[in-house]
């Protein structure tokens, strides 16, 4: 059961689902053994979770063209609104 933020340097506590990112990664052969993995909102930001062929989750840090706040679609650009 994840109850932290997966960042070490953070580990802030798990109270909603709708602050961060959560992925699910299938551990077993058979689908039906797995884990959770959490970010929190402000690492949601700065970090992204890598997973490797060896299984292992780690974090890697975003690029910030990654992750902007706008979206260009040509004629128009999409502001993202954060939710709080």
């Amino acid at each position: 059961m994840i109850d932290r933020c997966f960042n070490p340097h953070c580990r802030r506590k798990l109270h909603y689902l709708r602050d961060g990112r959560v992925v699910r990664v299938i551990t077993g052969k058979a689908s039906q053994l797995f884990e959770h993995y959490w970010l929190c909102g402000p690492c949601c930001e700065e970090f992204n979770f890598v997973i490797p062929p060896d299984g292992k989750v780690r974090l890697e840090a975003r690029s910030k063209i990654e992750y902007s706040n706008e979206f260009d679609l040509g004629e128009a650009t999409l502001t993202r609104a954060r939710i709080q």
